[in-house]
């Protein structure tokens, strides 16, 4: 699951009430300015109450407010007029006494129409609350996101940058995926070179790939990916995205069927929306090596295989809230599933021969043991991972053990499969990696 693209945004804010009726003051800033609707999403501790308040300023003046509305499992909408008595901020509460966490909770649904700031302050009397603003849309280099600030007012503070990862990659199972620099240049389709070096160099972390932890502390993102400057398939009936289009800076290939003569077009893409989808890819193999693995083994090949180089720097065990584990790696965590897997499947009727192969990743060059109860002629075929026959071998074997060695003709690297199939009936499929 993605981590996020608001790794430098300033989205959080914690507080701990001292005494009866302390406060926190924030305002919300936006950018850009002409978009100015987000929620802000507050928290606090089980069998703890805290109320929220929303006030509109014009030029650091107070303008109309809402009375502070508390926790009473109610939903209240309600409006502000700005300072210019037309224009008008449409307020929504929501709060719960308890969710499924067992924490309190008020969300402040903003939709702010006039030109005044929005203040936010929450009071309480004693426990914490953690509060984020939630909203935004992104599509690299173009954001919408508000954030909190103090605007210079010294009774206000502003967010921080920490705990900016997706609350939906709370959950135990869920792989969070961050961001890295595989690549920030590419030549659009108009011959034109683009870059984003200014921005971020290759094979570092990008600046927007959000960062843990969670609030419970443990250490998000798991794992890093590609996110910056990937490739990918666009509506093909979007004329944006054409080499004449409003976003043809960002398309890198035009393919013209031969056969309809309909043009698709391929764009650069970047956010931890582009490095999910690969980690996801991953997943997807490994599974297909081994459907039976859980979530948990799923992410020990991946955790076990990480890259850590000089970009990373050392990792401790635990990962870190910027790297995670570290940087994907699809080789080394099918390699080691494909080591650990059960290699050998029955694939007659008559039943499975008690075959091996050693070892396993190989070069090219292995070996083949088989027992059995009879003297027969046995059949080795060698398949690539399209179906396509690489060799075959006859092997006659005696009663008991038998042990030959094979070597492949030049092959690529990749996965094979060794079929070994019995005159008498009986065969093995035996699934090899060759490095």
């Amino acid at each position: 699951m993605s981590a996020g693209n608001e790794g430098t945004d300033k989205i959080l804010l914690s507080k701990t009430f001292k005494s009866p009726g302390d406060q926190i003051s924030t305002y919300l800033t936006f950018s850009p300015y002409t978009y100015r609707r987000t929620w802000v999403d507050i928290w606090g501790q089980a069998s703890k109450t805290f109320c929220a308040r929303t006030t509109l300023y014009h030029n650091g003046v107070a303008g109309q407010t809402t009375d502070f509305m508390c926790i009473n499992d109610q939903i209240k909408d309600t409006f502000l007029v700005g300072d210019n008595g037309l224009d008008t901020c449409f307020v929504e509460y929501i709060t719960s006494a308890a969710e499924e966490n067992g924490k309190p909770r008020i969300t402040v649904n903003l939709y702010n129409k006039a030109t005044d700031s929005i203040g936010v302050t929450v009071k309480g009397d004693d426990g914490s609350i953690d509060m984020w603003d939630e909203y935004y849309y992104y599509g690299f280099p173009y954001k919408f996101q508000s954030t909190f600030d103090s605007l210079s007012d010294p009774t206000a503070v502003s967010g921080n940058t920490i705990t900016t990862v997706s609350d939906m990659g709370s959950a135990n199972s869920v792989l969070l995926v961050g961001a890295y620099c595989s690549k920030n240049t590419y030549v659009d389709v108009n011959g034109t070179g683009r870059s984003y070096s200014g921005y971020v160099g290759n094979n570092k972390l990008v600046p927007f790939s959000s960062r843990g932890p969670m609030i419970d502390g443990r250490i998000k993102p798991d794992i890093n990916a590609p996110g910056m400057t990937i490739a990918t398939a666009t509506n093909s009936n979007d004329a944006d995205y054409t080499e004449s289009g409003a976003s043809s800076s960002s398309v890198v290939f035009k393919y013209t069927d031969p056969a309809s003569s309909k043009n698709y077009y391929y764009a650069e893409f970047s956010g931890t929306s582009a490095s999910a989808p690969a980690a996801s890819g991953i997943v997807a193999l490994l599974l297909q090596v081994n459907p039976a693995l859980d979530p948990a083994q799923v992410k020990d090949y991946i955790f076990r295989t990480a890259i850590v180089d000089v970009y990373t720097g050392t990792l401790p065990t635990a990962g870190t809230n910027d790297w995670g584990h570290g940087k994907i790696n699809a080789y080394g965590a099918l390699k080691l599933a494909v080591q650990d897997a059960t290699i050998s499947v029955p694939m007659l009727s008559a039943g499975k021969l008690n075959c091996a192969l050693f070892p396993n990743p190989n070069d090219g060059s292995f070996s083949l043991d088989y027992t059995g109860k009879e003297a027969q002629r046995l059949n080795v075929y060698v398949y690539n991972e399209v179906g396509a026959l690489v060799c075959m071998k006859p092997w006659q074997v005696n009663k008991g053990y038998n042990h030959s060695a094979m070597s492949l003709p030049e092959v690529a690297k990749g996965v094979y499969f060794v079929k070994v199939v019995a005159s008498l009936g009986g065969s093995t499929e035996i699934k090899t990696l060759i490095k």
